[in-house]
């Protein structure tokens, strides 16, 4: 299981936050990742067709990738700081 890939669950997707070349690189190794989700237990990944799929046990269901948007101290803050 690797504590370093963090994915959490929307609705009826997952959402992978963080460990995304990690998360690769275990696929390309060993064909799968167990990676704990919050309040869900233990999901297996696997790559299906080009694609990321997360085995819940009851259900398949997509993993979708989510790109945070990083700014630089002082940008976009209101003009009282």
């Amino acid at each position: 299981m690797h504590a370093d890939i963090w994915i959490v669950r929307n609705g009826s997707d997952y959402l992978l936050l963080h460990g995304h070349l990690r998360l690769h690189s275990t696929l390309n190794g060993a064909g799968a990742a167990f990676v704990e989700v919050a309040h869900e237990g233990v999901v297996r990944i696997t790559r299906v067709s080009g694609c990321l799929q997360v085995d819940s046990g009851n259900a398949l269901s997509p993993l979708c990738f989510r790109q945070a948007t990083v700014k630089a101290f002082g940008e976009n803050l209101p003009d009282a700081w």
